[in-house]
């Protein structure tokens, strides 16, 4: 049976990493000390809706190797995670991904390097694909990488996309979200 590809939807992409980017540690920690301690960076639900309300994926991208060092578990990051998207007024994202892996950490099997993680561009592949089997292709000439350290701007870099730091990001206004390609 041939597929009907003439239905589907072309968007552009808004990534977004998560910590330092769209949130933060309650208790002031430089890393999230459990699902507890978790709220969001200034305005970034509210901005984050426009960009969805405006036609944009959606898409949350986070390296969570403290698993591969053995400072918490997959099960505590995917807590850590539902709480987050808890948060928001409503889940804006239509994808998240996370890796666990580190190659210089110590448990197996999340010991090993992986082109899941940032800089790498497994995540975004990833995503691209299960938006596909959702009926989305990804614009990514017209995508937008948001995130506050050097591996997200290399993982921006190396898929070819645009991107923002996350202190000029929180200062675009409604008018810039369709001017920010």
């Amino acid at each position: 049976m041939k597929e009907n590809t003439n239905s589907y939807k072309v968007m552009p992409a808004l990534c977004l990493d998560f910590d330092g980017t769209i949130r933060q540690s309650k208790s002031g920690k430089k890393f999230i000390r459990g699902s507890d301690d978790i709220e969001l960076i200034g305005n970034i639900d509210t901005l984050i809706w426009k960009f969805r309300n405006s036609g944009w994926l959606i898409f949350g991208i986070s390296n969570q190797s403290s698993v591969a060092f053995g400072i918490t578990s997959p099960e505590t990051i995917d807590d850590e995670i539902e709480a987050t998207l808890k948060l928001f007024d409503r889940n804006p994202f239509h994808e998240v991904r996370y890796c666990f892996f580190n190659e210089k950490g110590s448990v197996h099997p999340f010991k090993y390097r992986s082109l899941l993680r940032k800089p790498n561009i497994g995540m975004l592949a990833c995503m691209e694909e299960a938006s596909w089997k959702r009926g989305y292709v990804v614009d990514w000439e017209k995508s937008l990488f948001v995130g506050d350290r050097p591996e997200d701007e290399e993982c921006a870099q190396r898929a070819g996309i645009r991107f923002l730091h996350i202190n000029d990001f929180l200062k675009i206004s409604d008018s810039d979200i369709y001017i920010v390609y």
